[in-house]
């Protein structure tokens, strides 16, 4: 598709000079370079920040109507500014900062806005969208720019908040908590289906914060609409504020991502590489990231100074993950449980972790505070056993 890409670019370059004159020819449209074709959508990179934005808004009908008569099919073009430095400033991209692009500009733009202080018609917000399309990491970035203190939780936790506040009850108590006059974010909401108690609270909840100056923010996998088992009520509620989907990154977020990982050589001698991961790579940051890993050194490690994810969100994907598949609780794998299937699925849970780019440290905290060295003590373990029991290997690498 490339090769084709590049020869209809060569072949509609007279047409565009023709169209535009030498002078405007040789001054914006010398240096643009096609990079892909997808979804119908025409993909140039232009030499920098200015020439993108003055093609963008100027000549991007022109190019796609060339582009669309060479093809025999409609087009439309997006211009993206080739990055002039790979520092952190140089990227608009980093640990603390997200990639934007067409999948989640919306939700960005919204959580901006908020952070400038600008009256918005809701304070109510739900983000939606697969895993590992940054959704968590954009929450994580809202917190960092908030002033104030923020009650945060994981749907996982704030199950677990509720579940404590019944054995001690004290239900009143947990809701005036959370319909204290400050910010409230809920990273993954979805996780309370099948919790009507939980949900009927919840509802109770926005229902009051409505009326409150500060936002609430949340996100689900999915929309409102599609939570199974979800009470009407929280439904109507989740519904009645700003619902925005976030998609897994598009090319220009992909190429952007993939460079930041790469650093300086995306610019020069690993150029191309990273430039054909970007088309042949689908799905979150994450796969992403391991796909670069084993392009650039056979994933033997990843620098993980660039690695734009949420590290909670990481564990707690996988942790659902493993306590479905080998039937163990959520809190089994955390807590003390010494419980032979237990024990064995959390040495799983922390290999699938430190494989995904989380640090042995990272993993300890998030396992109930275990310490690095029984991390790495419980990886070693577990990849003796894989050595020795091939059915064991494959169960665990199935769930990668």
């Amino acid at each position: 598709m490339l090769a084709l890409l590049q020869s209809t670019w060569s072949a509609v370059v007279p047409r565009l000079r023709e169209r535009v004159g030498a002078a405007v020819f040789e001054a914006w449209f010398t240096e643009l370079r096609p990079l892909a074709l997808e979804r119908g959508v025409v993909h140039l990179e232009a030499p920098n920040r200015m020439t993108c934005e003055h093609v963008q808004k100027l000549y991007t009908g022109l190019i796609a109507e060339c582009m669309s008569a060479e093809f025999g099919t409609a087009l439309t073009v997006q211009v993206e500014p080739a990055p002039t430095s790979f520092s952190p400033d140089g990227v608009d991209v980093g640990p603390t900062r997200p990639v934007i692009d067409a999948a989640n500009k919306t939700a960005f733009l919204a959580l901006g806005s908020l952070i400038e202080g600008r009256d918005l018609p809701s304070n109510l917000f739900l983000f939606h969208g697969p895993a590992g399309a940054g959704k968590s990491f954009l929450l994580s970035w809202w917190r960092d720019h908030h002033r104030d203190r923020v009650m945060s939780f994981s749907g996982t936790d704030l199950i677990k908040a509720f579940q404590v506040a019944l054995t001690e009850h004290r239900v009143a108590g947990f809701r005036e908590e959370l319909q204290r006059s400050m910010p409230l974010v809920i990273d993954e909401v979805h996780r309370v289906t099948g919790h009507r108690r939980l949900q009927l609270e919840l509802a109770r909840v926005l229902e009051v914060r409505r009326s409150m100056r500060v936002p609430t923010l949340l996100t689900s996998r999915w929309h409102p609409s599609e939570i199974w088992n979800l009470e009407q009520s929280l439904e109507t509620w989740l519904l009645s504020g700003f619902v925005a989907r976030i998609d897994e990154p598009t090319l220009a977020g992909r190429l952007q991502y993939l460079r930041a990982l790469e650093g300086k050589p995306s610019m020069n001698g690993r150029a191309r590489p990273i430039e054909d991961l970007a088309r042949s790579v689908r799905g979150g940051y994450p796969e992403l990231r391991r796909a670069w890993a084993v392009d650039r050194d056979g994933g033997r490690h990843a620098d993980r100074y660039w690695q734009l994810i949420e590290p909670r969100s990481v564990f707690d994907r996988l942790q659902q993950r493993v306590a479905e598949a080998l039937d163990v609780t959520p809190e089994e794998l955390t807590g003390g449980s010494q419980r032979r299937r237990a024990s064995q699925a959390r040495k799983v849970l922390a290999w699938l972790c430190v494989q995904e780019g989380l640090s042995r440290a990272e993993v300890g905290r998030y396992l109930g505070g275990r310490t690095r060295a029984a991390i790495s003590y419980s990886i070693k373990s577990l990849e003796k056993d894989m050595a020795e029991n091939e059915a064991l290997r494959l169960r665990v690498e199935g769930l990668s």
